[in-house]
């Protein structure tokens, strides 16, 4: 097998994750309405575009056996490249799965706000049927 076929193989986990990635930032931006936590949002951009960037770095990645050829890097200079690539990548996977743990406690709360008002323009509601009833002041 060629080395591009066996990078697109293993490719598919990162194109599934970025399947449900999409998914999860669709059902959050939806959620947003009914009081999601835009952190879940934006952990899901996050991890969009780091996923995305995973991708395009195995595939750009290839390349590496000419960059040692043409610009007589030593397999320590190709190691500090790979590093450099990879601790923004990873630092930004944990970022997204901070905003997510964030976003899931924030959930749990109550949304800061006033008390449920009593009734239309702040007047008490009449009781249900079979109680009396008792005139307004």
């Amino acid at each position: 097998m060629t080395p591009l076929v066996l990078m697109s193989i293993q490719a598919i986990p990162r194109v599934l994750m970025l399947v449900v990635g999409v998914l999860g930032f669709v059902f959050s931006v939806k959620g947003r309405a009914r009081g999601v936590s835009g952190l879940m949002t934006g952990a899901f951009v996050v991890m969009l575009v780091t996923t995305a960037a995973g991708i395009a770095w195995q595939f750009i990645s290839l390349d590496a056996p000419s960059w040692v050829r043409s610009s007589h890097l030593s397999v320590d200079e190709l190691n500090v490249i790979f590093l450099a690539v990879a601790v923004p990548l990873d630092i930004a996977a944990v970022l997204s799965w901070l905003l997510v743990a964030i976003g899931v406690v924030k959930s749990g709360r109550p949304r800061p706000g006033f008390a449920p008002y009593p009734g239309p323009a702040g007047y008490p509601m009449a009781p249900p049927p079979g109680y009396p009833q008792y005139p307004p002041n």
